[in-house]
């Protein structure tokens, strides 16, 4: 898929966006949401929120309503899966979720833990691998297992970063090869020595106290 975003001899913006059909939008969503007016809808209301695209009457307004609807329903499916994703394949911490939900770490984990079920249900669910499917009921075992033991784990985690003190070692939650030696805390995280980078300010959630 290519996109393009110019402005022309008038001053105008323009943006022209190219796809397969075949690799890019094999179940024609894309074509879907510019063919029914989608797209139109979400131009005409989003970069003007108090305005609500300014509807010339109810039918109007219905149509606006409807593409938006739409877009708001099958973006926030695509949203889960992203969560799924990021947990569970890349290993994003909480606070990493919490972020790109732009809400708290408690509202991330729950979201989380409601879509890793939900989809468990179906027999899917995503690993370092990525998205796999099974029996439903072993699915759902896997996932009620790993959300029990990862709670666990974060708790032991939390309680021994709660307790770190400077010079004490410590290794990277992501990269376990990845070590250094705690130096002061700082703004709430904690400022770690990694060998051979130096120091740099790290996420207590990213850090994990050597024995």
């Amino acid at each position: 898929m290519e996109h393009k975003l110019s402005t022309t001899e008038d001053g105008q913006m323009e943006l022209t966006i190219r796809w397969n059909k075949e690799q890019d939008d094999p179940m024609g969503f894309l074509y879907g949401w510019v063919a029914k007016g989608y797209l139109e809808s979400f131009l005409r209301t989003f970069p003007k929120p108090g305005e609500g695209g300014n509807p010339t009457d109810a039918d109007d307004a219905y149509h606006m309503a409807l593409g938006l609807n739409w877009l708001a329903e099958h973006t926030d499916r695509r949203l889960e899966l992203l969560l799924l994703l990021l947990r569970d394949q890349y290993k994003a911490s909480w606070g990493t979720l919490a972020a790109a939900l732009d809400a708290p770490r408690s509202t991330a984990k729950s979201r989380y833990t409601s879509v890793a079920k939900q989809y468990a249900e179906h027999g899917d669910y995503v690993d370092e691998t990525g998205m796999h499917s099974g029996p439903p009921a072993e699915v759902k075992k896997l996932i009620a297992d790993r959300l029990s033991s990862r709670d666990l784990q974060d708790k032991l985690n939390e309680k021994a970063v709660r307790n770190l003190t400077a010079g004490d070692r410590v290794k990277h939650r992501l990269n376990p090869e990845r070590q250094g030696t705690a130096v002061k805390t700082a703004l709430g995280q904690w400022v770690i020595n990694w060998d051979d980078e130096g120091e740099l300010l790290t996420s207590g959630e990213d850090i994990i106290p050597l024995g």
